[in-house]
């Protein structure tokens, strides 16, 4: 590879953290908007706690892709914004289960709303077809980096 003509904005992993960035900004900012005191952060651990209430820290880390002591901070923030609670594990004493409040649960038809208008603001201008075609190619970039190893060698 001739390394004199790579460019840093042309590379895909440059284009997908930048767009990612934009995504959560913007995202942030229709937050903002309505008043809601959430983040894209908290907001994707609310998302599965709305689908299954009473999970432990460790299964949101894997279900949002993030690290355990990021979460405990997300959570953190959550409890402390009287969003969620933290209640003992019944069985195991080692865990807390994540439950959301009351006020964290009427939030949720009005931060998913935000989110429906954040992808209609995001795919504005975007031909169907080729929103799910960039889609389907998205998720295939996420299976290689999920399921397949990478051999770096030096040359």
């Amino acid at each position: 590879m001739d390394y004199s003509k790579y460019i840093l904005s042309n590379s895909i992993g440059y284009q997908i953290s930048t767009t990612a960035r934009l995504v959560n900004n913007r995202l942030n900012s229709n937050f903002k908007e309505k008043d809601y005191p959430v983040n894209h952060e908290q907001y994707s651990i609310m998302i599965q706690l709305w689908v299954e209430d009473g999970l432990t820290q460790s299964k949101l880390s894997t279900l949002t892709g993030r690290d355990q002591a990021n979460v405990s901070k997300i959570i953190n923030s959550l409890v402390k914004s009287e969003l969620v609670t933290r209640v003992p594990h019944p069985v195991d004493k080692r865990n807390n289960l994540i439950f959301l409040t009351t006020k964290g649960k009427k939030m949720q038809i009005g931060l998913i709303e935000q989110a429906v208008k954040t992808i209609k603001e995001i795919s504005d201008g975007i031909d169907p077809k080729d929103m799910k075609t960039f889609l389907e190619v998205l998720s295939k970039v996420n299976e290689n980096l999920t399921n397949h190893e990478f051999n770096v060698k030096e040359t």
